[in-house]
């Protein structure tokens, strides 16, 4: 930091970058860019004269030690692309204000102690592909208007203080392929909305308190890697269509309250890495189909309710670390 001198242009300042920009007949250098992650700055936002710098689209400053609340000032930089802030000591509410910055695609606050609620404003920003509130004290419900983010990828709001049910609206999200909401309050049922979100990877929403069964529409999400709702009061029986699931990697469903025998489509996922299932009240014997899941590492059914011998073939499963049964 020690090219920062008051006598010198920003332009030359480590972590900035200028761009000659047309204004009017003039074609001025402005600050397009503020880089500086891991670079031990302490200080607040607020400091800042967000208005000098109409013209900047992109901010970069995790993994420092800012502190003070998000001012609401920062609406004033029209022309934000990218605004990451990620991992350092943010407190107070996510601003209203947050709203008008509508040309934002990525927006990153994890790793902050951040409080009260998500604001509905968010909504207004539709160009947003991905939403990071990861890891703060933010509470009360996620608002409706999140289903006005049509361009979201990805959308983090775990290990916060979030309650209520998940809105219906999250299923105009089309274009997710990430979803976390764990380690919040959220109850009531998994939406079967989910279901319409085509492209997604990774749901993971387990330790809630979301209870009903596991909507069918779960299984039209084919492109599934990794399915978490462990740790939950869910109830009823796996979906028969499991096997949808043919791209999933890890399938955690441990610590519920299902029941139901274990469906022989589950033997269709044969890419399957690790099964957990343990701590339900699932009945019945294992399906034959299960010993021909080659890839599986860990296989956890303890604490239910599963009766007989496993399938003669788990036998060739090469790959199996762990298996513990019944």
């Amino acid at each position: 930091m020690s090219s920062w001198q008051e006598n010198t242009s920003p332009c030359n300042w480590t972590g900035l970058m200028c761009t000659a920009v047309r204004h009017g007949r003039r074609i001025p250098w402005v600050v397009t860019n503020i880089s500086l992650p891991d670079a031990g700055i302490h200080g607040k936002l607020g400091e800042l004269n967000f208005s000098a710098l109409p013209f900047l689209p992109y901010i970069d400053l995790h993994n420092n030690s800012l502190h003070g609340a998000l001012p609401t000032s920062i609406s004033s930089l029209s022309a934000l692309l990218e605004l990451i802030l990620e991992q350092n000591q943010l407190v107070g509410k996510i601003p209203c204000e947050i709203g008008d910055l509508q040309s934002l695609m990525l927006f990153d606050l994890s790793f902050n102690k951040l409080t009260g609620h998500i604001p509905a404003s968010l909504g207004n920003i539709t160009m947003l592909s991905q939403l990071g509130i990861h890891q703060n004290m933010v509470s009360g419900l996620i608002p409706e208007e999140i289903g006005r983010l049509v361009n979201l990828q990805v959308l983090q709001l775990s290990n916060n203080n979030l309650s209520g049910l998940i809105p219906k609206t999250i299923g105009n999200l089309t274009k997710l392929n990430i979803l976390y909401l764990f380690g919040n309050h959220l109850s009531g049922p998994i939406r079967k909305e989910l279901g319409m979100l085509v492209h997604m990877q990774y749901l993971e929403l387990n330790s809630n308190d979301l209870s009903g069964p596991i909507p069918v529409s779960i299984t039209n999400l084919t492109k599934m890697n990794t399915l978490f709702l462990y740790d939950n009061q869910i109830t009823g029986s796996i979906p028969p269509t499991i096997g949808n699931l043919n791209m999933l990697n890890i399938l955690c469903l441990y610590r519920n309250q299902i029941t139901g025998s274990i469906p022989p489509g589950l033997g269709n996922l044969t890419l399957l890495n690790k099964l957990f299932l343990y701590t339900n009240k699932i009945t019945g014997s294992m399906p034959s189909k299960v010993g021909g899941l080659l890839n599986l590492q860990g296989l956890y059914l303890f604490e239910n309710q599963i009766f007989g011998s496993l399938p003669d073939r788990l036998g060739n499963i090469t790959k199996l670390l762990c298996i513990i049964p019944l």
